[in-house]
């Protein structure tokens, strides 16, 4: 099971290969958010952690809205902020607060993405295809280490691109 951070991280070189289509703050929001999920269902001890918001039901329906709600607001509410941190990170973006049509975008590919790779990676995922199916009919038992490998590749990706991209801009 790709693990949160990598969920956002597998999404970054989006961003890098066009920074005025790809918000990096709903990149990162809708791919990692979904999580929650789990750790609520994790805190209260229930067995099945990967509920209704892991389906693409609701990962691209009800979720894309609300995350593109937050990340709006968040946006407008905290430029100053975000772009402070935005250049911590190396990313050096030219603007923060971005189209609210962009940011739904993005909060789409994040959250389709999200589901698509645990798909394949978790046994116990029986809505995925909620309504239509119960159970996960794309788990791969162990042939889970593709996806994971996949991801993680994506990930590093992302990290050479991001650092080829800061060791660029510094020169």
């Amino acid at each position: 099971m790709p693990i949160t951070p990598l969920h956002a991280l597998s999404l970054m070189f989006l961003y890098f290969r066009d920074r005025r289509l790809f918000d990096p703050l709903a990149l990162a929001v809708s791919s990692s958010f979904i999580d929650l999920e789990v750790a609520y269902y994790m805190l209260i001890m229930e067995p099945l952690n990967h509920r209704l918001l892991h389906s693409f039901t609701l990962a691209l329906t009800v979720y894309p809205i609300l995350t593109t709600l937050g990340v709006y607001i968040a946006e407008r509410l905290f430029t100053g902020k975000l772009q402070s941190i935005y250049n911590k990170l190396g990313l050096k973006t030219s603007h923060v607060q971005y189209p609210i049509l962009t940011i739904y975008f993005c909060s789409l590919i994040g959250g389709f993405t999200h589901i698509f790779f645990d798909m394949f990676t978790h046994k116990d995922m029986p809505y995925v295809l909620y309504p239509v199916i119960y159970g996960n009919p794309f788990y791969l038992g162990t042939a889970v280490i593709v996806v994971e490998l996949a991801v993680i590749l994506l990930a590093l990706y992302s990290c050479l691109v991001w650092l080829k991209t800061a060791k660029h801009k510094n020169n």
